[in-house]
């Protein structure tokens, strides 16, 4: 059982291979002969290997020996050896991958187009649930020291700092900001197929009419729980229900109509819920080693 733990799952492996094979593609296909240094280790080597006549692929793991050593010490075996896949993949796509032309020399687009793909990598990695590596291992490390910050924050000060060192190395401001848009645009994309799917809002629907009678047609038609949360408005003085209700994106306007139909003359709220966690719900926090998280898992079933 404990080998099972440290091996995972197979769609693991699938999620690993793939999202790393993306990074590969992306870096090969849009960012190598642009001199588009997109943050992560793998600008770092770009940047390296103008220097010294090195593959890119060594140089990120490489630079990636240390911090697996560190993440052994806090993160624990098995995000370690998810890691340690991890950043053994892309440094093989990204060296084995090099002979594929480059798509285009517009950087803009390949700007657009390389920060899609390490959207869709990025995406794919932490759909499957397994470690990255490079600026997002080093982030991890970080952040479990740093508790202040974010795992975002990190990260982008990591890529800021390649950015920096490419723009000193190419002489050329531009294709700093070329890598610069690159990086949001793998933000946007990866946030977008993250959220996407599991984007939440939430009601808050302030009504006189019978919450008990409200509560009972949203569970029906929508098979959604309700919370009851008394009220009072400070005008009038006078005492209401405030219900909140958590849907998904598809039954938004589903749950328009059933307040139409039942409670035409409440006050409604609605609101984004980007993050939702709770019954139902997984959340987690990575400021804490994972090393400790599985600790604590194992005491309580114990």
């Amino acid at each position: 059982m404990r080998l099972r733990k440290i091996i995972g799952r197979p769609v693991e492996y699938v999620c690993l291979l793939l999202g790393n094979l993306l990074f590969g593609l992306g870096f090969n296909l849009f960012f190598r002969t642009n001199d588009i240094a997109a943050g992560g280790f793998g600008g770092l080597g770009l940047v390296v290997s103008h220097f010294i006549p090195v593959s890119v692929g060594t140089v990120v793991f490489v630079l990636s020996v240390p911090l697996l050593i560190w993440s052994l010490c806090v993160q624990g075996v098995k995000y370690t050896v998810s890691a340690l896949l991890s950043t053994a993949a892309l440094s093989l796509f990204t060296d084995a991958l090099a002979f594929l032309p480059t798509i285009t020399d517009n950087k803009l687009l390949a700007a657009l187009c390389g920060g899609a793909c390490y959207g869709l990598a990025a995406a794919t990695l932490v759909r499957g649930q397994v470690a990255g590596s490079g600026s997002d291992l080093l982030g991890r490390m970080l952040i479990t020291k740093f508790r202040v910050l974010t795992l975002g924050t990190f990260v982008m000060l990591v890529d800021a700092v390649v950015i920096l060192l490419s723009i000193l190395t190419f002489g050329n401001v531009e294709t700093g900001i070329y890598a610069g848009l690159s990086i949001v645009v793998c933000s946007f994309v990866t946030d977008a197929i993250i959220n996407g799917s599991n984007k939440a809002y939430m009601f808050q629907i302030i009504t006189q009419v019978d919450a008990d009678y409200l509560s009972e047609q949203i569970s029906r038609e929508l098979d959604r729980g309700v919370t009851l949360i008394p009220a009072k408005g400070m005008y009038r003085k006078e005492d209401r229900n405030m219900l909140l209700v958590v849907v998904s994106r598809r039954q938004v306007y589903a749950m328009k109509d059933v307040i139409k139909a039942h409670a035409p003359d409440a006050f409604v709220v609605l609101v984004s819920a980007n993050e939702i966690m709770g019954e139902g719900f997984k959340g987690l926090d990575v400021t804490v080693p994972i090393k400790e998280l599985e600790a604590e898992r194992e005491k309580k079933g114990n």
